[in-house]
């Protein structure tokens, strides 16, 4: 835990102890010492969306807690989590869920830089969740399926290269895709 300097205790170590960039000196003042982490993190992430370089999260397979400080985050969270309670006593269907987060996210993050990933990773949770819908997948399957999905286009973006096949596995009556990268 970082406690900040007293006055006196500044004044006792002299200008040399805390030579610092004026910037920090300002942001400190500011947060008062709070989490710099979190203010890290939130700085990081406007000035990625004022370069166009960041990416807000994705629906997860099941609801969770980031812990984020900013307040679209933590509207987006709260969807997610609305959702989820929402889909699971049946008052939306799991299609709604997925169409919801997402278009909410796209209202919340205008200008977050996508990658065809989080396109292909909407789709496949669409289809799941149409299954879902039809029962022909328990939400335990769709958990598993999205963290899955969700790993493996992180090792694809890690690695760089890929070559994927996907093929139905199940029947024409009941389909069940699989998806192998290489």
């Amino acid at each position: 835990m970082m406690t900040c300097p007293t006055s006196s205790q500044v004044v006792k170590r002299g200008r040399a102890a805390y030579m610092r960039p004026p910037s920090l000196l300002l942001i400190l003042l500011l947060v008062g010492c709070g989490n710099l982490n979190k203010l890290n993190n939130d700085i990081n992430t406007s000035l990625g969306e004022m370069l166009g370089t960041s990416s807000a999260f994705v629906l997860a397979g099941s609801p969770r807690t980031s812990n984020c400080s900013d307040a679209r985050c933590r509207a987006l969270e709260d969807l997610e989590q609305e959702g989820y309670e929402k889909a699971r006593s049946g008052q939306i269907t799991w299609v709604r869920l997925v169409d919801a987060f997402y278009e909410a996210r796209r209202t919340v993050y205008p200008n977050s830089n996508d990658s065809q990933a989080v396109y292909e990773l909407q789709a496949f949770q669409r289809a799941l969740a149409e299954q879902l819908d039809a029962r022909r997948v328990t939400e335990s399957q769709w958990s598993y399926l999205v963290e899955k999905k969700i790993s493996e286009l992180q090792e694809r973006q890690r690695t760089g290269t890929t070559t994927c096949n996907t093929t139905n596995v199940g029947t024409s009556m009941s389909p069940n895709y699989r998806t192998v990268c290489r």
